[in-house]
This record gives C-alpha cells, structure tokens and sequence, in this order.
C-alpha cells in the first residue's frame, strides 16, 4: 500500500465535514445502492518546494535562541536514589518529582493560549505547503507514541501535531502551541530509540519551560526572524544543504543580537528537564549525552572539511560546557535493565529500517547485507521487494519471517502485516489486504496507521462506507490530520462515482469538496480551499433548491463554518 498517494479526478467536485444526521442517511442509502468494487488509481501531485527565502525570512517559527520563562516547572537539578524497580513494567518508577506548572500565576492566559493555538497552526500549514514531508502512517504512529508518552510527563495538553520531515540533515524543532518537527536524517543519526528519545525530549522540555513565550517586542521581532529562517532553511534543504545552511545562520545571527544572552541558559535547562523527562517516561537520560557527543563529532568533521554544522547544532548551540555537563548529569541515572533496552531496540530496528526503505536511502545490496543480521532490515527488503514487483521474493522473506518464533513475531506486528498488506496492494488484491489489516486492527483499534491502512483497503476494494466510519475519528482527534481527510475525500469520490441513488451521489460530492478543503487549508493553500468550499455551497443550494431541504441544511452550516475557519487562517498575520 502506497502511504499517502492519494488522487482525485478532476470531473468530480471534492470534501469536509457533514453532520451524524448525513453520515446515517448516507448508511442507509448506501445500503439501499450496493457498490460494485472499482479501484482508484493515481498519485496525488506533492507542491515541488519554492525558496522564498526573503518573504520567509519574516516568517514565523520555532528554535532555541528565544528569551526564557522566570519559572521552571523543575526547581531542582538532582536525582534522588532510585527505589526497588520492576522491570517487567514499560515505564520505570520514578526517582524524582515533575510538577506541572501553577495553572494560576504564571500561566498563560485564554489570550495567550489563543495565540499560540493561532501560531502553532500557521507553522503547521507553512511547512505542509512547502516542505517534503515523510506521511507513511506506520512511522508516523511510533514517533507520535514516544512524543506524547514524553510529553504527557511535563504538559497537560497533548501536541498539536508531530511532524516528521523527509531530510537527511539532523534537526528537530517546536512551536508555539505544541508543534513538534524532527527530520527523518535524526532518526537515521541515532543509534537507539532512547538516543532518539533525548532530542524529542528536549523540545518537549524547551515548550514546558515556556521558553518561547515573550513579552518585549524586541524579542518578538528577534523570534520572528528566528522562526522565518527555520522554514526558509527547512525548505532550503530539500534542494541545496549549503543554501540551507546559509539561509538558518544569517537569520539566527540577526537574532542572537537580542537573544544570545538567553541561549545558553535555555538550553541547559532544556538538557536537564529532558533527563528528567526521559527518566519518568521509561527512557535511557543517558542517551541524550551520547547523541550530543555523536552530534560533536560530525560537527568538528564538518569544520575540518569546511563543511556547515548539522542543523540541530546550529539551532540548538553545543559548547563543550553543556557536553560536558549532559556526561556528568546522565551519569547520576541508572541504567535501563537489559530486558527494556532490548525492547526499546527491537522497535528501533524496524523504525530505523522502515525510514531508509520508504526515503529510498538504501540500495538492495545494503538492504540484504543488512537483513543478515536484522530483523527491520528483512522487513524493509521485504517492502523493496514488493515495489520493484518482485513478488516471488517478497513472499519468501513473509514465510521466513512468519517461521520465527511466536514471541518474536509479536515484536514485529503490525508492521509485519502491514507490509505484507502493502504487497498485496502492489497486486491490486485489495480486498486480500483489507482482510489481513482487520485482523490487526481488530486487535488494535486506536491505532491510526491500521485505521488509515484499512480505510484505503477498503475504499479501494468496494466498501468506502466502512471507510468513513474509521476515518472520521481521525479527524474529530486531529483536525490537521492531511492523510484522514484526502482518505475521507477519496471514499466519497468511491461513493459518487458508483451509486445509483442521484442524492447519496450529490452528498458525497459536497463532502468530496468539503474534504478536499481541509486538506488545502492545512497546506496553506486557502484560495484553493475557499474555491472548493464555494462549489460545495452551490452545490448544497441546488439541493435545496430542488426540495431536498432537510439534507441541504446541516451541509450548508458545515460549509459556513469552513469557510469562517479558512478566512481566519488566511487573515492570521504572526
């Protein structure tokens, strides 16, 4: 199954949101008009990125040389000797305290909270529209798990959204509002689940210490050329590192005027919350010294070959002191026992694997050489094999796999089903597909990836119904979800392209539109969103027109209130 290659035919008006009422006329209609079983082909077309270095420049975005908070959530820098532990559990008892921040006092304010809810959704929608973006749901559910487990140690409101950019530069970023980014080239840095742990953990720690709030204007102008060179640079990448570079350090030079003063202090604080956070969730603090000695390397061989910093040390500065200083902190944290490091390890594995075969960053030869001795790596070949059409192999690397012991087989799934759905799709045996992913999401079912995986199976398969019914959740939970509402969108063009009831092919042709809006909202894309949007409006008054009055009013109040959602996207100026 090929993640996020979604299409819509252009003779078909396109998507969002409709009422329960609509959901359940649109059940019984539908089962009123069965649907012969088609597939939907074609790709949808990502935005090629555009360096718009001067008007981003001005841009807003998130990184580390903003003023600091007054307040820490942790007043103390010490660990307390660690009580009896048991390791059978997943998170690791506790050896200190984490207090969440005084909801009065030194709280924001609803006016606060409002504007950084404005701000986070502007940085979302920017980078959607110009950055390469790694969709694939599988990895996207492992990273967002160990994000919100980290989170939820520190910060009463879950993320607004986890975004992973398809780079092979070591970043990670956060913004106002809970945004957190990080580039697939960090995963591939890291050399554990738990090194990878300590950069998320550091932004999660840099948005809990409010180091990004400000008051002064200066620092406001100072962050607003920070963030604008972020995505300028983030952009850059995709097309030339050293511009990139170029791009991050000009903006952030212009900013350190204001903000250098602050720096230093933010990010060893950021360093040591993020032990502690680390710590309460079930994760090694001690991972975090040794990728910061991992990133300290590549840079002083980067300097030697006159080559720029990783952007993760450009954005977050990393001076022999704070080194040093993470070394003698990790030391004062137990070691995981063996049986948790081998668990973080085993999903490692298949992450790590999963991101080189879905990026195109490994060659056959590397894969198999790699497989020998890697159970992640037999799987990603396993997914190389399916795209290149070689069947016959894929096959026989399921059966090996399927060999191994019970136990292990477990610390494979669902990706191990998932892949194998994936290589049915390549065959077009969809319905084959949707039946594997069932019987995983059967046993899974708050699982997105399984639920966006199913969905696709099944709307290509004949039952795009069905598929509503498990991606609405999705967009109820994360409304910025692209993957959920083009999913929504090709469900309904499935719907109005083979129902023999005129209505329920109306119906599904406004929320085709209404859909399809979302997900240009989200890609910045509102005069796009406002057009789909208008012609879902005609389209639900000629319904009323017609007499059909009752199915005609909750599509027009959905579509008066997107279109009020998208003018006040468009009209947010940071």
């Amino acid at each position: 199954m090929k993640p996020f290659n979604h299409s819509y035919d252009p003779s078909v008006l396109h998507s969002a949101t409709a009422s329960n009422r609509l959901d359940a006329e649109l059940r019984s209609l539908s089962s009123k008009a069965p649907l012969p079983a088609k597939s939907v082909a074609g790709q949808l077309w990502v935005p090629r990125v555009k360096l718009l270095l001067i008007g981003l420049a001005s841009s807003l975005m998130y990184n580390s040389y903003a003023a600091p908070t007054t307040t820490s959530i942790l007043a103390k820098d010490s660990v307390a000797s660690a009580p009896a532990v048991n390791y059978g559990s997943w998170q690791q008892p506790s050896t200190e305290v984490l207090a969440l921040p005084n909801l009065r006092g030194d709280s924001l304010s609803f006016a606060e909270q409002y504007q950084n809810k404005l701000l986070g959704e502007w940085s979302l929608q920017s980078i959607n529209g110009q950055v390469k973006m790694e969709h694939d749901p599988w990895i996207q559910e492992t990273v967002k798990e160990m994000t919100w487990r980290l989170n939820a140690q520190v910060r009463q409101q879950a993320p607004m959204a986890v975004v992973i950019i398809d780079s092979p530069t070591i970043n990670a970023f956060a913004a106002p509002g809970g945004l957190i980014g990080i580039n697939t080239g960090t995963i591939s840095a890291a050399k554990s689940m738990d090194e990878l742990a300590s950069v998320v953990a550091h932004e999660v720690a840099h948005i809990s210490q409010r180091h990004y709030e400000h008051s002064a204007d200066e620092r406001k102008k100072a962050l607003l050329l920070q963030v604008g060179g972020m995505i300028a640079a983030i952009a850059a990448t995709a097309v030339d590192g050293d511009a990139a570079a170029a791009v991050m350090m000009g903006s952030q030079t212009a900013a350190m005027n204001s903000g250098m003063a602050f720096s230093r202090s933010n990010e060893r604080e950021a360093d040591r919350v993020g032990m502690q956070i680390m710590n309460q969730a079930g994760y090694n603090p001690r991972a975090m010294a040794s990728f910061f000695a991992i990133m300290n390397d590549q840079g002083q061989l980067n300097q030697v070959e006159n080559q720029f910093l990783p952007s993760f040390i450009r954005s977050h500065p990393l001076s022999n002191e704070r080194l040093s200083e993470s070394q003698s902190r990790a030391q004062r944290y137990p070691n995981l026992s063996l049986n948790q490091q081998q668990r973080h390890q085993a999903l490692f594995d298949l992450l790590y694997w999963r991101v080189q075969s879905t990026g195109k960053r490994m060659t056959q030869t590397a894969l198999m050489s790699a497989a020998e001795n890697s159970v992640g790596a037999k799987l990603a070949l396993m997914h190389w094999y399916g795209e290149q059409q070689r069947f016959a192999e894929a096959q026989q690397l399921y059966k090996a796999l399927r060999a191994l012991p019970l136990s292990e087989q477990q610390l494979l799934e669902p990706l191990l089903s998932i892949t194998q759905s994936q290589i049915l799709v390549e065959q077009n045996k969809w319905a084959q597909a949707a039946q594997i992913l069932q019987s995983q999401q059967s046993l899974y079912p708050e699982r997105r990836d399984l639920r966006l995986y199913l969905a696709d199976a099944l709307t290509n398969s004949g039952n795009p119904t069905q598929a509503q019914a498990l991606l609405k959740p999705l967009t109820l939970q994360q409304p910025s979800d692209r993957y959920a509402w083009q999913s929504l969108q090709l469900a309904n063009e499935k719907i109005a392209k083979t129902s023999t009831s005129p209505q329920l092919a109306k119906i599904a042709t406004i929320n085709a539109l209404l859909y399809r809006s979302h997900d240009q909202l989200w890609t910045g894309r509102y005069d796009s969103a406002m057009t789909s949007l208008t012609q879902a409006k005609q389209l639900a008054e000629q319904m009323q027109a017609s007499g059909q009055e009752s199915s005609a009013r909750p599509l027009l109040a959905n579509i008066t209130q997107e279109i009020s959602q998208v003018k006040t996207a468009k009209d947010y100026k940071p």
